[in-house]
């Protein structure tokens, strides 16, 4: 994952590929303003080893009948480790790609990308710690997460505005803010 933020990101921010080295917050829209909880930054690198030890007791097949579900909850804790300051979600998509490919599944990486506003809210819905709505992720997963590729969902105008509005909110005209960054007392990056 850090030579994907790397690759990505390297001509625009010096310490792309670099693990965040400060808390965050972001007020998002789907959650009236309150932020996902993301990982502590001094817990990124162990809570990313947690995530990968569960990864390996899964079967990452289509005779798994868990398969879209597995693969959203997989989603759904790397995402929340949320291990950079920005351009996570693009970095995550590509990876969440190769791990499919890895895997030997097909995965429809140009949806998530096309829908990028309706991802991530389906992620942050997806990742609220009292009462999780996995619906929305488990959505877009399922028509990603193709059988095969004569499956495969093409990315036509019916499909893309069904990834228009999550519950209340329409997502294709989400804005997209910058984290928040934990303070000290002295006004320092902590």
């Amino acid at each position: 994952m850090q030579l994907i933020h790397h690759f990505l990101f390297y001509d625009l921010y010096s310490w792309a590929g670099e693990f965040r080295t400060v808390n965050i917050y972001k007020s998002e829209h789907v959650l009236n303003g309150l932020s996902v909880i993301y990982s502590d930054k001094e817990e990124i690198k162990s809570d990313l080893e947690s995530i990968f030890k569960w990864d390996n007791r899964i079967e990452w097949s289509y005779s798994n009948s868990l398969i879209v579900e597995d693969f959203s909850n997989l989603m759904t804790k790397i995402w929340c480790v949320h291990p950079y300051r920005e351009g996570y979600t693009r970095t995550f998509s590509v990876f969440m790609k190769l791990f499919a490919e890895t895997k030997g599944l097909n995965f429809n990486d140009q949806l998530l990308s096309v829908n990028a506003a309706y991802l991530r809210s389906a992620l942050v819905l997806a990742a609220v710690e009292e009462s999780p709505e996995p619906k929305y992720l488990l959505k877009i997963i399922s028509d990603a997460l193709y059988a095969s590729p004569s499956q495969k969902v093409d990315l036509d105008d019916e499909v893309s505005s069904s990834y228009q509005v999550i519950d209340q909110y329409d997502v294709s005209e989400c804005e997209e803010k910058p984290f928040e960054i934990e303070f000290d007392k002295n006004n320092t990056e902590k």
